[in-house]
């Protein structure tokens, strides 16, 4: 019996594990090999038609891509470059200063992550970052909930007493970039030619997370020892804050990674699964990693954006019809249930799950996961 010699990529997309077969020559498909740059300056114009014609590169870099790098945002430099040295200071703070907020002792999934503690890929040791996230909490003043919390609700998010100053620093950078992921939502929502509005109902309190992550130099350079292993986000969008280090790779269609480096005064925003579930895969929801091959220490933090948890949504309606968007591909979603769901995934020591290991790549298919194709 012949045995193929085709080498596949691995990942954990859409909640699922899949492969895709490296193909070149002849056999590859028409595919991106850039990540698109869109100036994002007219959201933030008066004038509807600048804001639509933002809108439009952005829907035409969703649906081709996934992802884009967002220039002449307005989050100022100095917020941005702040908020990196409170970050490094946080990494460099004693093991036991930031096991204080360690993330099994929050039923939310907040607070420190050690390395290793994650794995988006079945083989090796598990992801080579610490990570330290928090996010919505309608018990932190500084988010200006909407509404009052129930005394049952509990608190979220967990914050290191050893460094008072890290709060302050890091809600003056994540109240900016809410603000300017507002402004994305509804450019999301003109692209899909919908009212400009059509999101902001479900996201009054939207699920959000600043998660600063910590890449040490890696000395091995293969899917074993990986900073960040081959995954979808599991949010509506991601925008990247990256500093200065190298490190993320977009997978095209062809198997092949593409370099997505820091570019001065830019996000790398990507497409998340649940909006592209809810564009019916119109927006792409796509596969990423991060390898650090500088030899270098590497600093980044992205910013997740999701709906309230209470919201439920369904497909859009300019998304379902004849030809190529075909029929409704996904039922109706409660926000806060996909999105606690996802997380457990990859976060498999969590007491929540019982210990209960990831499943090994050597298992999984080697069919393409449909939805992402």
């Amino acid at each position: 019996m012949a045995v193929s010699n085709q080498e596949f990529v691995y990942y954990h997309a859409g909640g699922k594990r899949g492969s895709r077969p490296v193909l070149r020559g002849a056999a590859a498909k028409d595919t991106f090999e850039t990540i698109p740059l869109v100036d994002v300056s007219g959201l933030f114009s008066k004038d509807i038609a600048d804001r639509k014609a933002v809108a439009t590169e952005i829907g035409k870099a969703c649906r081709e891509v996934g992802f884009f790098y967002a220039a002449n945002h307005d989050i100022p430099d100095d917020v941005i470059s702040e908020t990196f040295e409170a970050v490094k200071n946080f990494f460099s703070m004693p093991l036991e200063d930031k096991m204080e907020v360690h993330l099994h002792k929050s039923a939310a999934l907040r607070g420190y992550e050690p390395l290793f503690e994650t794995k988006m890929e079945g083989t090796g040791r598990g992801d080579m970052k610490e990570a330290f996230t928090i996010g919505d909490d309608p018990w932190e003043p500084e988010q200006h909930c909407p509404y009052q919390p129930s005394t049952e609700e509990p608190k979220r998010n967990s914050w290191p007493t050893a460094y008072p100053g890290f709060r302050p620093q890091i809600y003056d950078y994540y109240t900016r970039v809410l603000a300017f992921s507002r402004k994305l939502m509804q450019a999301f929502a003109l692209a899909l030619d919908l009212p400009e509005n059509y999101f902001d109902a479900a996201t009054s309190f939207p699920m959000v997370g600043v998660r600063i992550l910590h890449y040490p130099p890696q000395e091995r350079q293969d899917a074993r020892d990986i900073g960040l292993g081959a995954h979808t986000d599991y949010s509506f969008f991601t925008l990247v804050q990256q500093e200065n280090v190298a490190a993320l790779q977009v997978l095209n269609a062809n198997g092949i990674w593409i370099d997505a480096p820091p570019k001065p005064q830019t996000y790398v925003v990507n497409v998340g699964d649940f909006l592209s579930r809810i564009t019916n895969n119109v927006f792409k929801s796509t596969v990423h990693r991060v390898l650090n091959k500088s030899g270098e220490e590497r600093y980044s933090m992205p910013f997740f954006f999701s709906p309230d948890k209470a919201a439920t949504l369904s497909t859009v309606p300019t998304c379902v019809g004849e030809g190529s968007i075909g029929e409704e591909k996904y039922e109706e979603l409660n926000a806060g249930d996909y999105l606690m769901e996802r997380l457990k995934a990859a976060r498999w020591q969590h007491p929540s799950n019982q210990g209960k290991p990831p499943p090994r790549v050597q298992d999984v298919a080697t069919a393409e996961v449909a939805a992402m194709a």
